[in-house]
């Protein structure tokens, strides 16, 4: 038997659905594979892969398959060795993140003339001496109340509004808009560019600018890479569909995989409108995935009608009559009635508590979960030195409370030459000393003061103790403390009580935002949310707007094996429950 028809026996040996075979084996060379939550979307695409890689038609060049996540590209890697093709994973093929992409392909050999320079540009590892004073390096725009603002090179972020270049500032800075076609907003990006460095967010920006300007570049990456699987495609921003476009334009064959129902990344600039603009705009067709090989019937007939995709299916009826979606009304502001439950049912349907998670809209349900939060309205510096003390005594992040301290540290003493010896050399002794030293700070609630402390006593002692850190690890700050760790948000009526009031009875159960639990699987969920977030989710779906918050909503209720609970505050479960019930949830009991 001929090895191609060896490998389709043996993908097909693995019973794949009829859908999935329709992909895996499609002659067309571009489609869009809609794939519903749970339906075996990296499988099929990397057996697609497999197969286009197998069967290859052309004399030079490789496939690419392309993701946003190194966890998706070891999933994708692993599949591949099982099946025993590991040498579809070397040259000429590429199998990586888009960032690793753009890296090798095109900035790494080609981002030197962007800049007429000899070396080739790398990631900015963070300010040097001298950089915050240089000028050349400084934007300016308006911030609150119009007071004039300097942001740095390296915290613009250029993006495409239509057909305009617009640029805006970083988190840092509040996420202001700067200015669309602006040449004196340019000039400081373009002078870090010819220093030698870009960031994360002007990688993608410049390797447009460089197939943009040199389409013959643009043509050589085209017969490099002939074919393209792009999977999680409605995550792609508008840069990435600006690449995808100008090397479609030049020849390659281009595969999307995604759902425009699970773009939940807007704030990274994905368009959930990209994958049906652009199946319409290229006229390519589109594959359906549709059942879900995670959740049950029940679960699926319900969360379809929050959803956009009618025909999303389940992998079959629970084993119980509480294998199912459930409702339940809230009246607490720490989500007790939620909680409760969610464990009474989590026991009726026979689900480990440890396998289960609580899924919140964001970050202020997270912190609510664990208690009473008093220093939400904290401004700056402050506010995410507190944050990283809740994340060690409440969430036990220890992790990313010493990468908060340390971005902290770093933008009080960024000038410190110290900064740029240890990101030369991430692997040096004074590397490892400082990281230490961030590492004991957090660790020790003397020294990072914890949550529990009063809010008038916790802003002076964290200015005393992150002033030690700085000292003990031998930096230098010409900054005063005083003006950037201060009290500025937090009211005179929450001075006097705990940054952050806990309950000490608060179950032992995984809690995760939607965003962190996205492309997981769960045996047990429940989703809590804002009366507001609830309420526009409802609005959304009764008016047929494919809106954030209902695609929030949506990813985070398909997350759920076996038992979904909906935790909805009691303004939202006394207006709307007539609705979610006819969508097929039930109430909580």
């Amino acid at each position: 038997m001929a090895a191609i028809d060896q490998l389709r026996k043996a993908i097909l040996a693995q019973s794949p659905t009829d859908q999935q075979r329709d992909a895996i084996f499609a002659d067309e060379l571009e489609f869009l594979l809609r794939a519903a939550p749970g339906s075996g979307k990296t499988w099929t695409s990397c057996r697609r892969f497999i197969w286009r890689a197998a069967k290859w038609p052309y004399p030079v060049g490789g496939l690419a398959l392309l993701s946003f996540t190194n966890a998706a590209i070891r999933e994708f890697k692993t599949a591949t060795i099982k099946i025993g093709r590991r040498e579809f994973l070397s040259d000429p093929n590429y199998v990586g993140t888009f960032d690793s992409f753009v890296e090798r392909y095109i900035l790494a050999p080609f981002g030197h003339l962007l800049a007429g320079a000899d070396k080739r540009p790398m990631l900015f590892p963070g300010p040097r001496p001298g950089d915050r004073n240089n000028k050349q390096l400084e934007v300016w725009t308006d911030g609150w109340r119009g007071r004039r603002i300097s942001v740095p090179a390296w915290e613009v972020i250029p993006y495409r509004d239509g057909a305009n270049l617009c640029f805006k500032a970083s988190s840092t800075f509040g996420n202001l808009p700067i200015a669309a076609n602006a040449e004196h907003v340019y000039k400081p990006v373009y002078k870090l560019l010819s220093l030698g460095f870009y960031t994360h967010d002007q990688r993608i920006f410049w390797a447009c600018e460089l197939l943009l300007k040199r389409p013959h570049i643009a043509k050589l990456l085209a017969g490099r890479f002939p074919e393209i699987i792009v999977d999680e495609a409605q995550d792609t921003n508008r840069w990435l569909l600006i690449l995808l476009k100008l090397l479609r334009n030049k020849g390659s064959k281009i595969t999307l995989v995604g759902d425009p129902d699970q773009c939940i990344f807007e704030f990274s600039m994905a368009d959930a409108n990209a994958l049906p603009n652009l199946k319409k705009k290229w006229s390519i067709p589109e594959m359906p995935l549709s059942q879900s090989f995670r959740c049950n019937n029940q679960i699926a007939a319900a969360v379809r009608n929050v959803g956009g995709n009618a025909n999303f299916t389940g992998a079959g009826n629970g084993a119980t009559e509480w294998h199912r979606a459930f409702v339940v009304k809230e009246t607490s502001n720490t989500f007790s009635d939620g909680l409760a439950a969610f464990q009474r049912l989590a026991d009726q349907a026979g689900v480990s508590i440890n396998s289960a998670a609580v899924i919140c809209r964001g970050n202020e349900q997270l912190e609510s979960l664990r208690g009473k939060v008093n220093y939400t309205k904290l401004q700056g510096k402050a506010k995410a030195l507190a944050k990283a003390a809740f994340l060690r005594d409440s969430r036990y992040d220890y992790r990313g409370a010493s990468d908060t301290v340390e971005r902290i540290v770093r933008e009080l003493t960024g000038d410190d030459p110290l900064w740029e010896r240890i990101d030369t050399d991430p692997n040096s002794r004074e590397r490892m000393a400082v990281a230490l030293a961030i590492w004991k700070f957090v660790k020790s609630p003397d020294r990072l003061p914890p949550v529990s402390q009063l809010g008038a006593t916790w802003i002076p002692s964290m200015r005393t103790q992150l002033e030690s850190l700085i000292e003990e690890i031998g930096l230098r700050c010409d900054l005063k403390l005083g003006h950037h760790i201060k009290a500025t948000g937090l009211s005179i009526s929450k001075r006097p009580l705990p940054l952050f009031e806990s309950v000490h009875d608060f179950p032992e159960v995984r809690q995760d935002t939607i965003h962190q639990a996205k492309g997981e699987s769960i045996n047990a969920v429940l989703v809590i949310g804002s009366t507001r977030f609830w309420n526009s989710v409802m609005t959304a779906v009764q008016s047929g707007d494919n809106t954030e918050n209902r695609r929030l909503a949506y990813v985070a209720m398909t997350r759920a094996r076996h038992l979904l609970v909906i935790g909805l505050p009691k303004g939202h479960y006394d207006k709307h429950l007539k609705t979610w019930l006819e969508w097929g949830f039930r109430v909580a009991t």
